[in-house]
């Protein structure tokens, strides 16, 4: 997760932060590494997103083409169940980066859920 509330303000991660999951309200520990992009990660092991993925350089580039606040927009599904999407733009269409290989049903769930949705695909690594 590249943002997190930070005594109510949305912040990317810097090292020794503590911040909120905006979508699921738990805490979060900025991950500040040199191994992986600097990123905020639940304390707890619990995901509020089944859709979530390790973000890698070539996702965070794309969503860093986007004005921040389109970037990691929260929707609650009807069940409560929360999803993050990586980009909705001002008119309200979603723009979902994939790296890796995801099956059809979920390929075509978050098509459902999104609807308006784009996909930006990541052909190299084939």
């Amino acid at each position: 997760m590249k943002f997190a509330l930070v005594e109510g303000i949305r912040q990317e991660a810097t090292t020794g932060t503590r911040g909120i999951c905006p979508g699921c309200g738990s805490p979060t520990l900025a991950k500040c590494g040199i191994k992986r992009l600097h990123h905020w990660a639940h304390v707890s092991t619990a995901v509020c997103d089944r859709w979530w993925e390790l973000e890698t350089e070539w996702h965070r580039a794309w969503k860093n083409l986007f004005p921040t606040e389109w970037q990691e927009i929260h929707h609650r599904a009807t069940d409560g169940e929360v999803h993050i999407a990586d980009v909705k733009t001002a008119s309200g269409t979603v723009v979902e980066f994939q790296h890796s290989t995801i099956s059809p049903q979920e390929r075509g769930s978050r098509e459902a859920f999104y609807d308006p949705m784009i996909w930006i695909v990541d052909g190299t690594r084939l």
